[in-house]
């Protein structure tokens, strides 16, 4: 489970925009609306959600298997964070809103410092 979730570390609300891509496939924009040092969780639409769910596997719920990259810069910081995220759970928040969780799979030293010290400024 999302360690977030499980261990409720500190998780901050936001609004940060974002590309993600699967599979290698052109990136599309994401809205990231909550991001913590484990992971993050996004939202997109039902075209976005068709791509990521696994071949067969369109209900939300559980995700097992699935990698998605995340560009993303966080405010005042001029560098772009990539980090390759594995997918942990979608809900379906309407007829075409989705909401996606997951962990941090790739993610380099330095963009995990950027990220622990905005979560922290945050808090």
């Amino acid at each position: 489970m999302f360690l977030a979730r499980k261990q409720r570390l500190h998780r901050v609300k936001t609004a940060l925009r974002a590309r993600m891509s699967v599979r290698g496939a052109s990136p599309q924009p994401v809205l990231i609306e909550e991001i913590s040092s484990a992971g993050l969780d996004f939202l997109c639409d039902h075209g976005a959600q068709c791509r990521i769910m696994p071949e067969g596997r369109k209900v939300p719920g559980p995700v097992f298997g699935v990698y998605v990259d995340m560009v993303f810069a966080l405010p005042n910081s001029p560098r772009e964070l990539h980090t390759r995220c594995r997918v942990l759970f979608c809900h379906r928040l309407s007829q075409d809103s989705y909401r996606f969780g997951c962990e941090f799979h790739q993610l380099d030293d330095t963009a995990r410092k950027i990220l622990e010290d905005f979560v922290r400024e945050a808090l």
